[in-house]
């Protein structure tokens, strides 16, 4: 997923925000503005969209006001805040279309809603889950995410084959571990130089030494600096795929276009009975919020209640 930055917020936007159980005034509640629009069962095309104001995101309100009102009082969302007068907004629009089992195709289009010319740093993000950490045996070996000369990440992992990381547009890439902080977290100084945390230290607060000046770690990111004028679309394309693609990107929206006409098509056939057009659509968005909410559980109990051998406490 793609982490955003207006250039206002203290951090980037890279996770929705919400409120826990004791500070929702009813309870677990997330203060954003998306819309799960599409999704297959294969998950061969996925399409959402996030609404990213371009001012200061309003954390603390959201939490203060919520924390004020008691249970028999409506909810302070996100729209109450006034963050999106005069339509001072970003929608992203973020799209997944599968060539091929091991080769995703990933499209992000950028409006600027608002009124003025806005800025705003667009950073897709590639990751491993961190299982290298914890001291478990046999876990030790740790994947890879290496620049290229060829403008390319290599993507190094035991358990798949060998892939690339590509990025239209020649963006810069941004290298740190994902590994937790520790001095940050726990006061606990840490043998690991690069952190989780690095791409977001390195764009929002400069930190130049917070990413891998050897272009190489667990974590990594694109990282396209646009500026949109008042109305303005600008789109930017990925593809996670085999190496040794020479044109990467030449049959990407014919590939892209054949999956949304696939999607099409899928619907079209179990919806033969719903002779109303809102109706199928509401029906195909709430499939799509079902698929893309998935989650899966690693919930293996000796191994929790035992802890990493390596684990923080």
């Amino acid at each position: 997923m793609a982490a955003l930055w207006n250039g206002q917020d203290a951090i980037l936007k890279d996770q929705l925000f919400g409120l826990s159980g004791a500070q929702g005034n009813h309870g677990e509640d997330v203060k954003e503005i998306y819309y799960l629009l599409d999704n297959t069962p294969t998950h061969s095309y996925q399409k959402l969209l996030y609404k990213y104001p371009q001012q200061a995101f309003p954390y603390e309100q959201l939490v203060q006001e919520n924390a004020r009102r008691t249970r028999k009082d409506p909810e302070f969302e996100l729209l109450d805040t006034g963050i999106f007068a005069e339509n001072r907004y970003f929608d992203v629009f973020i799209e997944y279309a599968k060539a091929d089992a091991e080769d995703l195709l990933i499209q992000l289009t950028i409006v600027n809603r608002g009124p003025e010319e806005a800025s705003l740093h667009v950073l897709p993000q590639l990751w491993f889950r961190n299982t290298w950490a914890w001291g478990y045996p046999g876990e030790e070996n740790r994947p890879t995410l290496a620049a290229t000369p060829d403008g390319t990440v290599q993507v190094t992992h035991r358990d798949l084959s060998e892939l690339t990381w590509y990025a239209e547009g020649g963006p810069d890439w941004l290298f740190c571990d994902n590994n937790s902080n520790t001095q940050r977290l726990y006061g606990t100084p840490s043998e690991e130089p690069f952190f989780k945390d690095g791409i977001n230290n390195y764009i929002v607060d400069g930190q130049q030494n917070a990413v891998n000046p050897a272009r190489t770690g667990t974590k990594a990111a694109a990282h396209y600096p646009l500026v949109l004028a008042a109305g303005a679309t600008q789109q930017v394309r990925l593809r996670l795929g085999p190496a040794g693609q020479v044109q990467p990107f030449a049959d990407f929206g014919q590939l892209l276009q054949q999956r949304q006409a696939e999607a099409d098509a899928f619907y079209a056939a179990i919806q033969c009975d719903i002779p109303d057009a809102d109706a199928r659509n509401v029906q195909r968005q709430a499939f799509a919020g079902m698929l893309w909410s998935k989650q899966y559980y690693n919930y293996n109990v000796p191994r929790w209640l035992v802890g990493g051998v390596a684990h923080q406490p």
